[in-house]
């Protein structure tokens, strides 16, 4: 894919107040900031996308009571390929203190840069200008979550900001959920993320896309078992005048007790990624977990954006 093809398909799509010419349906919560809904975890993204009920700091990007499920402090780390010039990734920083947990996500899209051509009548290839044309987004997430028991509740406040050409804007937005462990080997969650207003850029606004979210995660062997790890994940998610999509997959590993090494393997099946960045339904992964750091790896392949490949580094001081 050429990177102006790229950019046109999802950069003014994706943003489409630069532009008057282009009809905005505000229902949608898929016309506006693709960063808030691309998955950047590499586990998620290889478990079909389901986040809303899993564990550490990550989660957080699903379900800000996520974030009680930091033991001491976790970072994480999150980058992947998307075409020629553009690259999207993550951060996230969570800590916990007794029964309260905080964490700050960052997640950022830059789809790089192309030349800028005038339309001469849109007849021919149009007249160079000289200029550079560039996208890029950015999203900012502070969560925090407390303990009830076997649950947990948590909130957060989200920014986001995008940039195209020379136009710029962003939008605040507020969070919610919730997160219970009904059994040693179960746990779920659910959570409304992203409301608040419309993303004004260029005199034009876009609705941020809010979500409804719901999640389970089983573990059949328990989480104290020695040698093997089975996990089943799946989620729901509705973006505000879209079609849901469901999400799921499987983790196979197996783990030495000895060197506290754990190698696992992911496979995942998604209905649809939703917006500008669909992907097709199977999802591939694997994971080294070694004492505190942990490395992970997913593919996706997408019609529009051809291979993605995204990895991953944690540190968990457990």
């Amino acid at each position: 894919m050429r990177l102006r093809d790229a950019l046109a398909a999802v950069g003014l799509a994706a943003l489409p107040g630069v532009t008057a010419a282009q009809t905005i349906d505000r229902s949608n919560g898929e016309a506006g900031a693709p960063i808030l809904q691309l998955t950047t975890a590499p586990r998620a993204a290889a478990l079909g996308g389901a986040l809303t009920a899993a564990g550490g700091v990550t989660s957080i990007f699903a379900n800000p009571a996520g974030a009680i499920t930091v033991r001491h402090l976790e970072v994480q780390l999150g980058g992947q390929t998307l075409f020629e010039g553009s690259k999207a990734g993550s951060m996230a920083v969570g800590i916990r203190t007794r029964s309260v947990g905080l964490a700050l996500g960052i997640r950022y899209l830059d789809l790089g840069s192309v030349d800028e051509v005038v339309c001469n009548g849109c007849g021919g290839s149009g007249t160079p200008t000289g200029q550079q044309l560039s996208a890029n987004e950015q999203a900012f997430a502070l969560a925090a979550a407390v303990q009830l028991g076997h649950a947990s509740v948590g909130a957060a406040v989200n920014y986001y900001s995008t940039t195209l050409a020379e136009a710029s804007g962003g939008a605040a937005s507020f969070s919610a959920g919730v997160r219970g462990r009904l059994s040693e080997r179960l746990a779920v969650g659910a959570s409304l993320q992203y409301v608040g207003g419309d993303v004004d850029v260029g005199g034009f606004g876009a609705p941020l896309p809010r979500t409804v979210r719901a999640g389970a995660e089983l573990q059949p062997l328990g989480l104290s078992h020695e040698r093997l790890h089975l996990l089943l994940a799946a989620d729901y998610a509705a973006v505000r005048g879209a079609p849901g999509r469901v999400g799921g997959g499987v983790e196979v590993g197996l783990a030495d007790p000895a060197t506290q090494l754990l190698v696992v393997a992911r496979l995942g099946v998604a209905s649809r990624a939703g917006g500008d960045f669909a992907t097709r339904p199977v999802t591939l992964g694997v994971g080294l977990r070694f004492r505190q750091v942990a490395l992970d790896y997913a593919y996706a392949g997408s019609e529009l954006l051809g291979s993605q490949h995204r990895l991953g580094l944690t540190f968990a001081d457990r």
